[in-house]
């Protein structure tokens, strides 16, 4: 069994490759403006350097958000077009759950900075498993919610105290390979708010 797994959701992006579920190869780079043009060559990479064919791949990992807007769409669009081209499944995984397996504490928070006081959050333990849904919420609403003191924060930015993501590719992947999977057509990108400029639209309207 290969497996390719892609996040491109946040501020770093992590391709993986995995056989049997072990990872045996990953690219990290930071998201930037260039995403569009380094994805499908990384992908290349990390292939080529593991002498695998792309025909090879049995199924694709990929988060689906919440996260950057434009990192999401690219992602999924490429995971899809993979997928619909090999006929293989997908399967959709949570940037937060991604994020949560960077540590083993009995509760973990991600938190992904959605701006203006609000953040993309959710509660998880160390099994994965979704204590509280991932949600767009004000940081101050999140935090009354919580007992901190139980709870270890994962996040890019600096609006909490807690540990930079460091995922755990494998663990994200034993949690998920019984995992159905789903047609490629079926696999649409989480955002959990609308985009800017569906909310400026609405305000004319």
């Amino acid at each position: 069994m290969i497996s390719l797994f892609l996040d491109t959701c946040n501020h770093k992006i992590i391709i993986g490759l995995l056989k049997d579920n072990k990872l045996v190869d990953s690219i990290n780079f930071v998201n930037d403006n260039n995403l569009s043009e380094k994805l499908l060559p990384s992908i290349k990479t990390i292939l080529d350097n593991n002498c695998i064919d792309k025909k090879d791949l049995d199924n694709i990992y990929v988060s689906i958000g919440p996260g950057s807007f434009t990192g999401i769409r690219i992602g999924v669009t490429v995971a899809k077009t993979i997928a619909w081209a090999l006929k293989i499944k997908i399967i959709p995984i949570s940037s937060l759950e991604v994020m949560a397996s960077t540590s083993e504490n009995d509760y973990i928070c991600p938190i992904i900075d959605a701006r203006r006081g609000f953040v993309y959050s959710g509660l998880y333990d160390n099994k994965l498993n979704n204590i509280i849904e991932d949600k767009y919420i004000n940081l101050d609403e999140l935090f009354n919610n919580l007992d901190k003191d139980n709870v270890e924060f994962v996040c890019y930015d600096d609006i909490v105290d807690g540990i930079e993501p460091n995922p755990n590719i494998e663990k994200i992947v034993n949690k998920h390979c019984d995992d159905k999977g789903i047609n490629p057509h079926s696999v649409n990108p989480v955002y959990l708010k609308r985009t800017e400029a569906e909310e400026k639209n609405d305000n004319r309207s």
